[in-house]
């Protein structure tokens, strides 16, 4: 069982150990940019698989984001929105 699949993380809409969650953002933060400084260094780097990984770290990025300062880049309220309020 990893991070994401741990029930006890979320309840009702409160994320519980946030920590945790952090942690494996920034893991998977280290991991994409060496993966993607890996693939740039090849003879013939493969940019759909490059851009795939650019755009996985930017999702990452902005989840760590919201992690640590509870908003997403160009929001303007400060956490998620609550389901009465969502959509």
């Amino acid at each position: 069982m990893n991070a994401y699949s741990n029930a006890r993380l979320v309840q009702g809409s409160q994320l519980n150990d946030s920590e945790n969650v952090r942690r494996k953002v920034e893991q998977d933060i280290a991991f994409l940019t060496d993966r993607i400084a890996s693939l740039e260094a090849h003879h013939r780097p493969n940019q759909p698989v490059i851009d795939t990984y650019r755009s996985m770290l930017e999702s990452r990025r902005s989840v760590l984001n919201w992690l640590n300062h509870g908003r997403m880049d160009g929001d303007n309220h400060s956490g998620p929105v609550p389901r009465s309020q969502a959509g």
